[in-house]
Order: C-alpha cells, then structure tokens, then sequence
C-alpha cells in the first residue's frame, strides 16, 4: 500500500451490537473480498462473542452512509459491490472520513 493513496474509513459492525473502528484503506483495493476481508480482520477482535458462537462468520453486505454535511445532492447510501468499489472508495478518500461504511455479517443456520 502507497502512503498517499490510504484513506480513513469509518466502520461499523451492523445488528444487536453496533462495533465501530476506524481503519487506513488503500483506495486502489480492486474487489469486495479483498475490502471485506480487511474490514473483518480489524472488526474481529471487536465483535461481541454471540455473533460467534455457531462459527466464524464472513462480511456479506458492505454500503456507505453518507455525512450530507452542505452536499445535500449526496443519496443517504450506497451499497458497494464488485462494480462500484473503485469509485466509492475514490469519493470516500476525497471526503477524507466524513462518511461511514455499515458492513453486515452473514447469518449462519
């Protein structure tokens, strides 16, 4: 990872618990896997035991909430995926912290 292409970014752990995290991101990561694999790794040590007690877990839904601010033309959200995940990262280091990302574990039967 380049210095200057590391943003901060704002997680939280979404459900029963809410865990939040600051983590530094390259904006040049590629794919989802790669994002959530990050996000879960610096969330883990964090997530309550209940989450865990039917396994390990994985992050299967990740979206932005967006901090307004004056930009009222900004959505409230934006799920990322494999299509956009460039482009919202880009706007998240532009922003530099102002904005949040949810990140949503999968459900194990």
């Amino acid at each position: 990872m380049a210095g200057d292409s590391l943003i901060p970014v704002i997680i939280h752990l979404d459900g029963q618990t809410r865990v939040n995290t600051v983590v530094l991101v390259d904006e040049n990561i590629e794919s989802f896997e790669e994002l959530a694999t990050l996000f879960y790794t610096t969330l883990r040590p964090k997530i309550p035991e209940f989450y865990l007690e039917q396994g390990e877990r994985h992050i299967t839904k990740m979206w932005i909430t967006w901090n307004p601010g004056n930009d009222r033309f900004l959505p409230t959200s934006t799920d990322i995926d494999e299509e956009n995940i460039r482009g919202c990262l880009r706007i998240l280091g532009l922003r530099r912290g102002a904005d949040m990302v949810g990140v949503w574990l999968n459900e194990i039967d």
